[in-house]
Formats: C-alpha cells, sequence, structure tokens
C-alpha cells in the first residue's frame, strides 16, 4: 500500500518540512519509478535538487531523515515502492496471461459460420 498523508512519517515529515516537503518525497518516489531498478545513485542529490528547483538540502533531509527512503554506500530507494512494483509486475504479468490465453481459446475454437469473400 502506497504511503499515505496521515502516515505517521509523513506527518512527520509535513511538520518539519510542511507541504514542499511532502511535494519532494512525492518526486523522489516518481523519479525513483521512472529507473529501471527503482534506485538512485545517492550522488545524484545535487542534481535532483537542481531539477525540483530546490535546495541539495531539504532533498536529502527527505531522503535521511524519515526513514522513507533506504541509504547505501551509492544509491537511495524506497523499499515500500520495490515491493509495491514487484506486485503490480506481477499482476500485470499474469492478466496479460489470462489475456493471451483468452483470446487464443476465442480464436481457436471453429468457427459456427464461414466468412463469405
Amino acid at each position: 500500500f502506497p504511503v499515505t498523508i496521515n502516515d505517521v512519517k509523513i506527518i512527520k515529515l509535513r511538520r518539519q518540512l510542511g507541504l514542499e516537503g511532502y511535494g519532494l518525497y512525492w518526486c523522489l518516489i516518481e523519479m525513483l519509478r521512472d529507473t529501471p531498478d527503482y534506485k538512485l545513485p545517492i550522488d545524484s542529490v545535487d542534481d535532483i535538487a537542481f531539477s525540483l528547483n530546490t535546495s541539495k538540502e531539504k532533498v536529502e533531509t527527505v531522503i535521511n531523515n524519515y526513514e522513507l527512503f533506504t541509504v547505501d554506500e551509492q544509491l537511495f530507494f524506497s523499499e515500500r515502492l520495490i515491493r509495491n512494483m514487484e506486485k503490480y509486475t506481477e499482476t500485470k504479468k499474469r492478466l496479460s496471461e489470462a489475456g493471451k490465453s483468452g483470446m487464443a481459446k476465442r480464436y481457436n475454437k471453429e468457427k459456427p459460420f464461414k466468412l463469405v469473400q
């Protein structure tokens, strides 16, 4: 499930950084979502801040201070986003396979009438 405005971590973020912090959080989630592995290099914070028209310090605060992101030596990511995207990808794959199977069954049946050309 996605983080909501009433999540304790988000309330703390909003209390300290206001809606700007909340917006930065969602911008970071969108940026992570657009990467193949849902992770970004921690050394890209300057570029992220520039692209979001904010300070490096604010971006670092959102990433590091609210337990919303995991940071390792080189990357930061949202474990929740990764879990949700794995579920989404699996569901999408399952539905695609079901659709293909249904279409194959539908078109492999003997047709009750012939089309005249």
